[in-house]
């Protein structure tokens, strides 16, 4: 039998408990036999007793006006090369003793999705001269962070750190691009976790949904529209594809590194060549682009449901969209505020309308997404199963009014203000400018265009939105539904009696035989090889660029 000793101080807070406890059951007895004063007008008891008077309405002042921003000013970039060719960027903020380092290599997942991703996984798995739990402790021990990561166009490794430990965090960083140990079974743990992802990725209906979009709105092969990998595709992957990939890609004259925070260049420039000047440049051609073999890309014609069947759903998750432009078009920003006022935040037409007036859905909202190519503009909503059909329909309409009318003054003026005024917010740490100049390398933008990003804002005039919205927001887009297919097939048909409805299964394997399927089917063992290197050597800073990457689609 368990005992417990109770202190004095414990007995005491035990009978002051007590007698608060009493005092506020008198109270409440009290409250409760009080006869209510007689108003002389007869009120119905509610479930609690009688409701007193509310008394006149409180009314609210409308908020001030918002004030002209404060004049904001993005730091000067300054630009040095290191004798082995890599570029380095420095962007100098002196406020803390704080730098961030993202070394940036030209390899992403549009050149290989799983050697891209598997390499970067493995930078961080112990180098020839470093195990793993030697660098986690290095790193550690200072307060600092490491990373490394794959995305779409590239691989990022990154750190931040305070300024007196920017030379380990640099050694650390070149240690893992430089010699890379990659051991068989970090290999192994890493193709089991992606089996694991993808069993979750089959499973979780958002993630289909988008998949599925890019699948259809891509012609075949192309990187940005590629089928989920298959447990075959995840085993193709060896030791040996992953060194070849990684001597392909990983060389000085393949990659840029951005110093962001408390930093000169003439403190940077000779902390660089030493820790980096050994790493190995490509010699002669670099590899290609892949996005260069995409030159024409095309809309839908007729209206299609992509409808993937997934026994179980409660509700369908809906996208609706299409090609749009590419990152670098000179329309960006101006599609960006047509997109915004559609569905940018909880102020667009799609949450005020769809959420808040007919209740469909918790969020719906519309996106950008960036490419060196064309990327995509599209609708993202959830709804319960049976209210499908109003979702489309509301979602089409919505999109004709875009096309047909122009905006009010205010809905205009909300996402002029929301645009310039929370630019600031996004600059205010050495790791969010670091993002900002990475933006500008990754698309290939002017130098200036973040100097310039306000004043290109004001010129966005009202009469733009619409003509936005009918150059990329089209009639026939890209549709795809993820739910029941037993309950929703009547409901799209009811929405959309014209269209015709292609099925597929979890895997996005189309069921039908139709040429109406997505371009971009799974091919189940096939594993898309690393590119073949271009001829001459100037791909080597053209490598970013892609064919046709201002052109929208036809």
């Amino acid at each position: 039998m368990r005992t417990r000793n109770l202190s004095a101080r414990t007995v005491t807070a035990l009978l002051v408990s007590a007698v608060a406890v009493s005092s506020l059951a008198a109270c409440k007895q009290a409250t409760n036999t009080a006869k209510p004063t007689d108003t002389g007008t007869s009120t119905p008891p509610g479930p609690t007793g009688p409701v007193a008077d509310a008394g006149p309405k409180r009314t609210y002042q409308e908020p001030p006006a918002p004030t002209e921003p404060r004049p904001v000013q993005f730091p000067d970039l300054q630009k040095f090369t290191t004798k082995n060719g890599m570029d380095v960027y420095v962007v100098e903020n002196h406020e803390v003793p704080l730098l961030t380092a993202q070394l940036v290599v030209r390899a992403g997942t549009m050149d290989d999705e799983q050697l891209a991703e598997m390499t970067a996984s493995m930078l961080g798995e112990g180098t020839k001269t470093r195990k793993k739990a030697k660098i986690d402790e290095e790193i550690e021990f200072v307060g600092g962070s490491l990373g490394a990561g794959a995305g779409v166009h590239d691989t990022s490794v990154f750190s931040q750190v305070m300024k007196k430990d920017v030379k380990l965090a640099l050694t650390l960083m070149a240690d893992e691009v430089m010699n890379p140990a990659f051991p068989a079974d970090a290999l192994a743990k890493l193709k089991d976790q992606a089996k694991t992802a993808l069993k979750a990725q089959k499973s979780d209906a958002d993630g289909l949904a988008d998949t599925l979009f890019g699948m259809v709105a891509y012609p075949e092969g192309h990187p940005y529209g590629r089928p989920m990998p298959t447990e075959a595709t995840i085993d193709a992957v060896d030791l040996d594809a992953i060194k070849k990939f990684h001597s392909g890609f990983y060389r000085s004259n393949n990659a840029y590194l951005i110093l962001s925070g408390d930093i000169t260049p003439a403190e940077a420039q000779p902390l660089v060549e030493g820790i980096f000047g050994k790493w190995k440049p490509i010699e002669g051609a670099a590899p290609t682009n892949p996005l260069n073999g995409f030159k024409d890309y095309k809309l839908p014609q007729k209206m299609v449901v992509h409808l993937v069947d997934r026994p179980g759903s409660a509700q369908t998750e809906v996208r609706i969209g299409n090609l749009a432009l590419a990152r670098k078009h000179p329309d960006w920003i101006k599609f960006d505020m047509a997109s915004d006022i559609l569905g940018g935040g909880s102020t667009g037409r799609l949450f005020l309308d769809v959420r808040e007036e007919k209740g469909l859905t918790y969020g719906v909202y519309s996106r950008m997404k960036a490419g060196q190519a064309p990327g995509t503009w599209l609708i993202w909503t959830k709804t319960k199963t049976k209210t499908t059909g109003e979702m489309l329909t509301a979602l089409f309409g919505h999109i004709k009014k875009m096309r047909t009318e122009d905006p009010t003054q205010r809905e205009y003026d909300e996402v002029l203000t929301q645009a310039i005024g929370s630019f600031p917010l996004g600059i205010e740490t050495a790791d969010q400018i670091a993002g900002r100049v990475r933006t500008l390398l990754t698309f290939n933008l002017p130098t200036d265009y973040w100097k310039t990003y306000r004043d290109e804002v004001r010129k966005v005039q009202i009469g733009d939105i619409k003509a936005m919205a009918r150059k990329y927001m089209h009639e026939v887009p890209v549709v795809v539904v993820v739910g029941r297919a037993d309950k929703i097939e009547s409901l799209v048909k009811g929405a959309l009696p014209d269209a015709t409805i292609v099925h597929y299964n979890t895997d996005l394997e189309c069921v039908d035989k139709s040429p109406l399927c997505a371009a971009n089917q799974p091919r189940p063992g096939s594993s898309a090889p690393a590119p073949a290197p271009a001829p001459g050597p100037a791909a080597v800073s053209d490598k970013p660029k892609a064919a046709a990457a201002a052109a929208p689609p036809k």
